[in-house]
């Protein structure tokens, strides 16, 4: 071999003689450059969108698709204004919502792809462009949206008399909604990935392309259920009872026991302050004494009469201790007495209860009892018979003991509660002839929905009234009030004829969500909806399935925390008119005005 000259490329042979004739050329050419596609420059948005369908561990492009539009409705605004924070939980849990139903209608087209054989196909750089539109408009969904409805949600709060919010609330809303949202995507997608792996073992291509978002969606769902059946309700359960006892026993901030014998936990009563709880405490601690009734109305008073009995063994047992108070305070020789059911824990309207005493100058006893010491929401969850039960055991023990009574001396008997309350007070009884006919009067404020009696009342509501302020029967005996005008008039000014007694009122704020609130939200647009149309919040709301719901729920939440006469806040200015109404008073308006003002509007 000379120097210099080639050597053969690796793997041809050769000889003295040269190469060979007739050998073969073998030729090379480069490998084909393979097409762009989104796994390269574009495997990001590949990500970030899912385009492959046929991948668990990727997101759902329809899926992501109706997220932002369900995420975009929870904006919207419902009856009451929130928090930043609540706000972004909402949209947060409505956006997952959209998701999980974007995920089943993916999986039902490609359903109906492969049983009928259909395909759309698409040019890469026309995909790659609808690709990127998606994402730029799902950006700007949720990036301006919010900024875009910050007006309604300051139309709400001014309606109510709040603060409007300004636009750090809609970054705080935003921010947490997107937080919360890739949270639970998150398990969604470890859930998903785990079944891909599961269903890749499976021979069955088709099998795996048509049921794998099924099968994805089933296990998330069922390991969501799973840990909150099985871990989130057990502990909050547990949580909630055992905090309900600390509380329970705890003396309510910046009261006192009661010194007046005329009030149970007082001087010679057998039941001690501490034994009733912190609500029944703070009932028979609160309210006014003779002397703010005669420095309010001008008029000559007695000390009014205040029992309440707490937890004792049975509801049987508790009831006869509520009684025996009754007996021991001389309550039979009062002019009324009040039968209040309380909610689970106890509470008493504060409101109700000091009204209907001014306004009875005294001469007056009420009485209360505790069937429970789970919050409301709970005990509705867990023991959702006892607050009529309750109501029906006190209502009949104190109607047995006035039944003896001769009628020239007999006290008339009247019935009362809120929200959880109202629903043990008015679901006592049968029907609503049975309430005119075993009382003589009854004010109910907030009473939820699943209150059969009310449901009944507002089915049979008079031609041209609505759901809202229905008219039954024109008012002659029973009134749904949002408003104190419409103690004397329906809501669109046209007056009433005489109420004649026995006289029931129903307070239901048209911004109350407790009034409103059903699980027929979710798929079943409400009849006061359709009904609103007052310059209120109603009048913005529009109905959507899934989202309402959510939003209404969310509404509950925060339905304290505005003014007196909106949300679950019925005060002085709600309930000494209404009162007034029940009890036939006939006192002008500043002597009103003056009681409104003792008793906090």
């Amino acid at each position: 071999m000379k120097v210099g000259a080639r050597l053969p490329p690796h793997g041809a042979t050769s000889d003295a003689a040269g190469p060979r004739e007739n050998a073969p050329t073998v030729r090379t050419t480069a490998a084909p450059r393979p097409a762009r596609s989104f796994r390269g420059r574009g495997a990001v948005l590949d990500r970030v969108v899912g385009w492959r369908h046929h991948r668990l561990s990727g997101l759902s492009s329809p899926g992501m698709v109706l997220a932002a539009a369900f995420y975009l409705l929870a904006n919207t605004p419902s009856l009451l204004p929130r928090t930043w924070l609540m706000q972004g939980l909402i949209a947060a849990a409505c956006a997952v919502l959209g998701y999980v139903a974007g995920v089943t209608c993916g999986w039902a087209w490609h359903l109906f792809v492969h049983l009928t054989g259909f395909r759309v196909s698409m040019d890469d750089r026309a995909r790659r462009v609808l690709l990127r539109g998606q994402v730029s408009l799902i950006v700007l969904t949720i990036a301006l949206f919010p900024l875009a409805s910050l007006r309604w949600q300051q139309f709400v709060s001014r309606y109510v008399g709040a603060d409007p919010p300004g636009v750090g609330y809609v970054v705080g809303s935003t921010g947490t909604a997107v937080l919360v949202f890739v949270l639970v995507l998150g398990l969604w997608r470890v859930v998903a990935t785990l079944s891909d792996w599961i269903l890749v073992k499976v021979e069955s291509r088709v099998l795996r392309e048509s049921f794998a978002h099924v099968v994805a969606g089933t296990l998330t769902l069922l390991v969501i259920y799973l840990l909150v059946s099985q871990g989130v309700v057990p502990a909050a359960l547990a949580f909630v009872g055992a905090s309900a006892d600390r509380v329970n026993a705890a003396e309510p901030a910046g009261l006192r026991a009661p010194t007046s014998p005329l009030r149970t936990g007082g001087p010679g009563s057998p039941l001690s302050w501490s034994s009733l709880g912190q609500d029944g405490a703070a009932f028979v601690a609160r309210g006014p004494d003779a002397k703010a009734i005669i420095d309010a109305t001008g008029r000559p008073a007695l000390e009014p009469i205040r029992v309440f009995a707490g937890l004792s063994g049975s509801m049987d047992q508790t009831r006869d201790a509520a009684l025996a108070e009754l007996d021991r305070t001389h309550a039979w020789g009062r002019r009324a007495i009040l039968v209040v059911t309380a909610t689970s824990t106890g509470y008493v309207n504060p409101w109700a209860v000091s009204s209907f005493e001014f306004l009875m100058d005294g001469n007056s006893a009420i009485v209360s009892m505790q069937y429970s010491n789970l919050p409301s929401a709970f005990g509705l969850l867990t023991a959702r018979a006892e607050p009529p039960q309750a109501g029906r055991l006190l209502l009949d023990a104190v109607r047995a003991r006035l039944a003896g009574m001769p009628a020239a001396v007999r006290p008339k008997l009247y019935v009362s509660g809120e929200s959880l309350g109202a629903f043990g007070s008015e679901s006592a009884f049968t029907s609503p002839q049975q309430v005119l006919d075993q009382v003589d009067g009854a004010l109910w404020s907030g009473t939820p929905t699943f209150a059969k009696n009310r449901t009944v009342l507002s089915a049979a509501l008079s031609p041209g009234s609505t759901v809202v302020n229905p008219v039954v029967d024109q008012g002659v005996h029973i009134r749904f009030v949002s408003r104190p005008s419409e103690l004397t008039a329906d809501q669109y000014g046209h007056p009433f004829g005489p109420w004649l007694a026995p006289r029931v009122a129903y307070l239901q704020h048209d911004t109350d969500p407790v009034a409103w609130w059903s699980t027929d939200l979710l798929f079943e647009e409400p009849a006061w909806l359709r009904d609103s149309g007052r310059g209120n919040p109603m009048a913005q709301m529009n109905w959507m399935p899934l989202v309402t719901f959510m939003q209404v729920t969310a509404d509950m939440a925060v339905s304290n925390d505005v003014p007196g006469g909106f949300g679950h806040r019925y005060k002085g200015g709600d309930m000494v008119p209404a009162w007034a109404a029940v009890l036939g008073d006939t006192r002008s308006e500043p002597a009103l005005a003056r009681i409104v003002a003792a008793v906090g509007k």
